[in-house]
């Protein structure tokens, strides 16, 4: 339809369809030269939620996490943690998250995180955490239900199959191919050993050479002490 255009000094006005006394305001949106899109104010877009701000903790642990061992001294630590961070690293140590080791082969001290309680996921089917577990060399299984599944999977390989229950109720499953290869990488380590110090040296993953380490510790061939470092017996 079209609509008279009254022009005065201060500007130009136009007479509106009758729905638009409901609104004091309305919206011009400019499509292109000559060509404008009238509308009533249009509803604003739903405020996105704000993502939950990591704590302070949460942080502190996180970054130790992504450091090396040989990183997690003191001195290192304070040049790479705010004042705030280092703060709440003294307060994880005093409620038990956070351990500080000092022995001979960390002679300054060394932070370790203490193992975190989290809730038991399923691995999924006997077939597939047994392929995983052949394509890998091991495997981590927090559920016992998990662990017996794939314990009568494999009740005509136990010859070729390592597992232990770990302290932190976790199951350690190992082929006795990757249990050999790791072990002779461990033996070449010094009286006191890390998972992480073994996968670094000879490219080995952290998760395979704690199962080993584990079993070991189970043979009585090594002593596993806080902070998940060994001491070979």
């Amino acid at each position: 339809m079209r609509e008279k255009v009254i022009k005065r000094e201060k500007g130009c006005y136009l007479k509106l369809p009758e729905e638009f006394r409901k609104v004091d305001e309305i919206e011009v949106f400019p499509l292109r030269d000559g060509y404008y899109l009238l509308s009533v104010p249009l509803a604003a877009p739903p405020a996105q939620k704000a993502k939950p701000q990591e704590s302070m903790e949460e942080k502190v642990l996180k970054k130790l996490d992504s450091l090396a061992l040989r990183k997690r001294s003191p001195s290192y630590l304070k040049k790479s943690l705010s004042k705030e961070e280092w703060k709440e690293l003294e307060k994880l140590v005093k409620s038990g998250k956070v351990a500080y080791i000092h022995n001979k082969k960390f002679q300054e001290g060394i932070y370790v995180i203490e193992n975190r309680k989290k809730p038991m996921k399923r691995q999924g089917e006997p077939n597939e955490m047994a392929n995983r577990l052949f394509a890998n060399g091991y495997i981590i299984l927090e559920a016992s239900r998990d662990a017996q599944s794939l314990s009568e999977r494999l009740l005509k390989q136990k010859g070729s199959i390592m597992g232990v229950r770990g302290f932190d109720g976790k199951y350690y499953v190992v082929t006795s191919t990757y249990f050999k290869k790791a072990w002779e990488a461990v033996s070449k380590m010094g009286e006191e050993v890390t998972p992480e110090e073994v996968a670094e040296k000879f490219g080995l993953s952290i998760d395979g050479c704690k199962a080993v380490l584990k079993l070991l510790a189970e043979k009585g061939d090594y002593v596993e002490k806080k902070g998940g470092i060994y001491l070979r017996v």
